[in-house]
């Protein structure tokens, strides 16, 4: 692991779950959500992550079953990582398969209702078996004969918050952003996987997000994740096996309660409208992860839980362009994140699927490119007017005109596919024609900046628009030139 530590990020949002009530490292380290410590960090004074836990074992399987025979224990605990209201995550050692685990440990003083939870979540989990989704590996029979120990995975890595803020000064553009919603597409992968199998997180934010040391991506915390096996679908998956749980209903939720983290509600989940929760509860979340690298800020931002509930009930989430207008934003990725934050679940993706296909589109290109839409007989660029963009039909249909002797005449007429004005990206020429919109019309606006981080992922398609661009302005200037010489010999006429 690095050691290189970053600049602590602003304050984490805490949770209205019981189980995530502000955990603390023992060295005061503020943690929001209990999964986010099984990073290796802290683990004991003097002790790097990467030095061995216990002595190591005679490699030979019988000598190492007669050690663990002798011990009367598999796992050895290397200490508290971090503290939460309902349990607390240790360091473990696994001297069987000899490598590092977490250990979630719920707390002796537990009321029955949290031992049904925690077990339910372990069960849930172990049955997530999907790459981005952390492994679970055991749940462990404590001395009193109770599951009380869940052993994960241990996670090298950092939380997506952090990894937000790494970079945060440079422009949100090329790789960097490349790299961020790569992760992101990974997030929805598991969600959606997690819906096939009729379970809805609830809790999604950055800070439930691990991001491991070589790109491994996890969705954690998986503590208060509804099972919906009445979810809608399709034929397909309703041949996929659901998520069993060992006692049904047992943890059955009232009407109107409260469970995950406000600054990244949906406006049903912060109503407490259980029977309201479904996928489209999930893609809100996804849409708040978006939001958050976008912006560096949630959803909800009132400045405390309470204030952040309210907003999440009855307040529109601002516009990133709009909250962070000091960023220059591709516009195709605000049209997805507002589209994930509608209000409205019907407005929203209907599944994690459909936002991972929207996230792609914008990867393969385009996504910087504006887009707007044109009433019928709007005129769009006016001969001899100044140049700032390009335009690229997408939907509808354009007249082009042009002056002939004064007089304004029909040219031709254009369709979805075809693109005019591109002369304001090459060259610094007035208008050349008039395009007037023939129907309603949906276009893409293409100014040189967005083109300019188009061509950021793609270097050789960039030396060759590059090379066309200055011919193109080369034979700009020769055309200026002709006109000007000829502007002179009407004049000598």
């Amino acid at each position: 692991m690095s050691d290189h530590k970053p600049t602590r990020p602003p304050r984490t949002q805490e949770s209205t779950h019981a189980e995530f009530d502000t955990p603390t490292s023992p060295s005061g380290q503020d943690l929001s959500d209990i999964e986010r410590v099984t990073t290796i960090r802290d683990v004991a004074p003097g002790r790097g992550p990467e030095a061995p836990l216990t002595p190591p074992l005679d490699p030979s399987g019988a000598a190492i079953g007669q050690q663990l025979c002798a011990s009367g224990a598999r796992y050895v605990d290397a200490g508290e990582i971090a503290r939460g209201g309902m349990s607390s995550v240790h360091r473990s050692f696994d001297s069987l398969l000899l490598r590092a685990v977490a250990m979630k440990a719920l707390r002796k003083d537990r009321k029955a209702s949290e031992l049904t939870r925690f077990i339910e979540e372990a069960q849930i989990t172990g049955q997530l078996d999907h790459p981005n989704i952390v492994p679970v590996y055991d749940m462990q029979i404590d001395e009193r004969g109770v599951p009380s120990r869940l052993m994960m995975k241990m996670v090298q890595g950092k939380t997506l918050h952090e990894v937000a803020h790494e970079g945060a000064d440079e422009p949100l553009a090329g790789a960097r952003l490349e790299a961020l919603l790569q992760v992101l597409v990974k997030v929805c992968d598991a969600v959606a996987f997690a819906h096939s199998r009729g379970v809805i997180h609830r809790d999604l934010k950055p800070g439930n997000i691990m991001v491991g040391t070589h790109g491994q991506v996890y969705v954690m915390d998986w503590g208060i994740a509804l099972v919906r096996h009445g979810l809608e679908g399709s034929e397909t998956r309703a041949k996929l096996p659901t998520i069993q749980v060992g006692t049904p209903g047992a943890t059955a939720e009232a009407h109107g309660s409260l469970s995950g983290t406000p600054a990244y509600m949906a406006p049903e989940q912060a109503l407490g409208l259980i029977d309201s929760i479904d996928e489209r509860t999930d893609t809100y979340g996804l849409g708040g992860i978006l939001y958050y690298l976008m912006t560096l800020t949630p959803p909800h931002s009132g400045g405390s839980v309470a204030a952040d509930l309210e907003l999440a009930k009855f307040t529109p989430v601002t516009p990133p362009n709009q909250l962070a207008a000091d960023r220059l934003l591709p516009p195709g990725l605000c049209r997805i994140v507002m589209r994930a934050l509608s209000e409205e679940p019907d407005e929203r993706y209907q599944t994690a699927d459909a936002m991972k296909a929207d996230l792609e589109g914008f990867l393969r290109g385009g996504g910087w490119l504006e887009q707007r839409r044109f009433k019928q007989g709007t005129v769009l660029i006016e001969e001899g007017a100044d140049a700032d963009c390009a335009y690229i039909i997408t939907d509808g249909h354009c007249e082009l005109h042009k002056k002939v002797n004064g007089q304004r005449r029909f040219i031709r007429l254009m369709g979805a596919g075809e693109a005019f004005g591109e002369t304001a990206i090459f060259g610094s020429t007035p208008r050349t024609a008039t395009v007037i919109a023939s129907t309603d019309v949906a276009v893409l606006v293409a100014t040189r900046a967005a083109l300019e981080h188009e061509l950021d992922r793609n270097v050789w398609v960039r030396s060759f628009v590059e090379a066309m661009a200055e011919r193109f302005v080369e034979l700009d200037r020769k055309a200026a030139r002709l006109e000007q010489e000829l502007a002179k010999l009407r004049a000598k006429q």
